[in-house]
């Protein structure tokens, strides 16, 4: 292979298609049980927190293990790697439904699953720059994201429709079969590398994290994304998982708890597509972030008194589209403000300060509620935060590149 020959083939929509298929899948086993916690509860005679528990397990194996899947993949290639983690999510993923209603065996499952996640978050990028010409790079990594917020949409709508229509264990084996199936696909099709590169620049990055994060925790505009970052992944993971508990007490069925989960991810598609769009046309990053986190404060406001089911639907699409949306366009915007550190490291901080963020607010809010049982205190508190991440993004400042 010469530097000065280059193609690109079609086959990197095909392995994008399934890479995406499998980070549905991934996301799905995360969120299975989040539309239907009081079903599951009964089902595994267990309470509501051991439930979450399930969903919040993701997020606390993601930290540790995120470190060795990213030295894994850098070792044995996108194959290897993204196909280990692809087989371990399908492999459990179907075993789940065999465990029956044995609470500590799905537990010990769901622990397995969530050890294939890094593998799949940590090679975005890659796939994007070993199969992809820099004109089709950004298209694709955003896909790939997207595919991950497709999956907790699918999770959540249909979740609760299935068990509804069947019963838990029929969900169970449905999400477990897509995932062998998906799993076996990817380790038979996949490949690391085409014979020639889709780019005469193929970027590689070899990171000191010492030295980065000495130079990330240093920048006053790095620090106040952080915050902004602090809040909203962690309110984000917080109502997803909360999600049936939230708004339960406000006379949503089963179904339409769904129809609400998936609103909320469609709204934060829908968002991260426009927003990121508008970034690169318009150059106005640093507005686009206020308007996002303005979006988002007001939903969770409105969210916490409201009652009826169509002004749940309207900001709970409106809540997704805040929460969602700033994402894109603050990673992007990160990598412009911490220069020279490289692009895995600053993003890389913000994912793990987002998982850390996850844990802890579904720890913690977990019962903050009303003496009936009405998450309202956990909401205001929510909303108080959000608007603070608002105040504080007018501390930040445009950055413009010379030549644009």
């Amino acid at each position: 292979m010469t530097e000065d020959r280059v193609q690109v083939y079609t086959y990197r929509w095909f392995l994008l298609i399934v890479f995406m298929l499998g980070n549905v899948s991934l996301q799905v086993m995360w969120i299975s049980y989040a539309t239907v916690t009081l079903e599951a509860a009964t089902y595994y005679n267990v309470g509501e927190f051991e439930i979450l528990f399930l969903s919040t397990i993701f997020m606390i194996v993601y930290i540790p293990v995120s470190f060795f899947a990213t030295w894994f993949i850098n070792k044995f290639g996108f194959r290897i790697g993204v196909g280990l983690g692809a087989m371990i999510n399908g492999v459990f993923g179907f075993l789940r439904v065999f465990a029956g209603p044995n609470y500590f065996l799905v537990l010990f499952i769901q622990i397995a699953i969530s050890v294939s996640q890094p593998f799949f978050l940590n090679s975005v990028s890659l796939l994007s720059a070993n199969w992809f010409p820099e004109s089709e790079r950004t298209r694709a990594t955003g896909l790939s994201v997207n595919s991950q917020l497709l999956g907790v949409a699918l999770g959540m709508v249909l979740t609760p429709i299935i068990v509804v229509t069947y019963n838990l264990e029929v969900m169970l084996f449905i999400y477990g079969l897509y995932s062998l199936i998906i799993g076996i696909i990817f380790v038979l099709i996949a490949r690391d590398k085409p014979p020639t590169p889709p780019s005469l620049t193929i970027k590689t990055e070899k990171t000191v994290l010492k030295g980065s994060s000495r130079l990330l925790f240093r920048n006053k505009q790095f620090l106040i994304i952080v915050v902004i970052f602090f809040v909203g992944l962690g309110a984000f993971n917080m109502v997803s998982t909360y999600i049936e508990l939230i708004v339960a007490p406000r006379g949503l069925t089963a179904i339409e708890v769904g129809n609400l989960g998936g609103l909320l991810i469609l709204g934060g598609m829908i968002g991260a597509i426009l927003m990121s769009t508008l970034a690169d046309k318009l150059r106005i990053r640093e507005l686009l972030i206020k308007i996002s986190l303005v979006i988002g404060a007001v939903s969770f406001f409105v969210i916490s008194f409201a009652s009826s089911t169509a002004m749940l639907y309207l900001f709970g699409f409106l809540l997704g589209f805040g929460l969602l949306s700033v994402g894109p366009v603050l990673l992007e915007y990160t990598v412009d403000i911490t220069v020279p550190v490289p692009e895995a490291s600053s993003n890389g901080m913000l994912m793990v300060v987002g998982s850390i963020s996850g844990i802890l607010f579904i720890l913690g809010f977990e019962g903050f509620t009303t003496p009936s049982g009405d998450y309202f205190p956990a909401l205001m508190v929510l909303s108080v935060l959000s608007l603070i991440t608002f105040l504080l993004s007018f501390f930040l400042k445009e950055v413009r590149k010379e030549g644009i």
